[in-house]
């Protein structure tokens, strides 16, 4: 069992959750600034966790029992996410958990709290190191909420493009960029990726896109050609790319290692992954995606 520390910083009440999973000292800013515009934009709560991950050879009560160093470290990035959440109108709250499993107890927290969305780095999705088990590849494919996983250190989101093909993970883009319009100004622009001959039809879907999303102001982009390549190209002129998640499952892939965007992780711009669960059939869960 994972011990757990719970350190309250904000009332309880029964609005949604946002949680945002922290590791690193470096990251946590940009992270608390994401999951506090999302959490505006939700009306939710802020909940900042720290997922201290354990040896396997050290037992988590002897972790436990020296916990002055763990303490100390903890409280220093904690209090930094609550000082960094301050703007924000989310109240917050906070928790340390120590484990051995790492993003699985990332998982298990976003189910205990019946998290609304959950808000983690990249290196995060690699807390179970090189050792991915088949359950934890299952449990990445069977998200409880939302996931929006940030490769980049910094978050100047003056200029945010979203590309989008569609489907539930670019709604998911599409909230994130009107929040982040709404906390900070953000300019949106939209992407939308055809073939040649399909220019006219691509440019209708974006407008209709944009317009049932709420971003029929954005500036508009149809490019042709190969998606992640010109994801890429366009992508070097923004402050941010909010990409969704492909069929596949974009967490899923992160945590096998395997992520097939090199375009996009070529990237100088920070990049925020973005993942809607969606309902899986018995015949994917046993068989798994073709």
């Amino acid at each position: 069992m994972p011990h757990s520390d719970d350190r309250p910083t904000g009332r309880a009440d029964d609005r949604p959750v946002v949680m945002v999973a922290l590791s690193n000292p470096r990251t946590e800013a940009a992270l608390v600034a994401l999951a506090g515009a999302v959490a505006d934009s939700r009306d939710a709560r802020l909940l900042a966790v720290h997922v201290v991950t354990v040896p396997d050879q050290t037992s988590l009560e002897n972790a436990a029992a020296n916990r002055e160093r763990l303490d100390r470290s903890s409280a220093e990035l904690l209090s930094a996410a609550v000082a960094d959440a301050a703007p924000f109108d989310a109240p917050v709250e906070t928790k340390t958990i120590l484990s051995h499993r790492g993003i699985e107890e990332v998982f298990d927290a976003a189910r205990a709290t019946g998290a609304d969305a959950v808000v983690m780095g990249y290196g995060g999705a690699r807390f179970a190191g090189g050792r991915v088990e088949g359950s934890l590849d299952e449990l990445a494919r069977d998200l409880p909420c939302d996931f929006l996983v940030f490769d980049g250190r910094r978050l100047d989101p003056a200029d945010v493009l979203v590309p989008t093909a569609g489907g539930p993970s670019s709604d998911l883009s599409a909230e994130v960029a009107l929040a982040l319009r709404e906390a900070v100004g953000a300019e949106v622009s939209l992407l939308h990726v055809v073939e040649e001959s399909d220019e006219a039809a691509g440019r209708e879907f974006l407008a209709d896109w944009a317009e049932g999303h709420g971003l029929g102001d954005a500036d508009l982009r149809v490019e042709t050609g190969d998606v992640e390549a010109a994801i890429g190209r366009v992508g070097e002129g923004y402050d941010l790319v909010i990409v969704g998640a492909t069929e596949r499952g974009l967490l899923s892939r992160i945590v096998r290692g395997s992520l097939a965007l090199a375009a996009v992780e070529a990237l100088d711009t920070p990049v925020l992954l973005a993942e809607r669960p969606t309902p899986r059939s018995l015949r994917d869960r046993l068989f798994g995606d073709r």
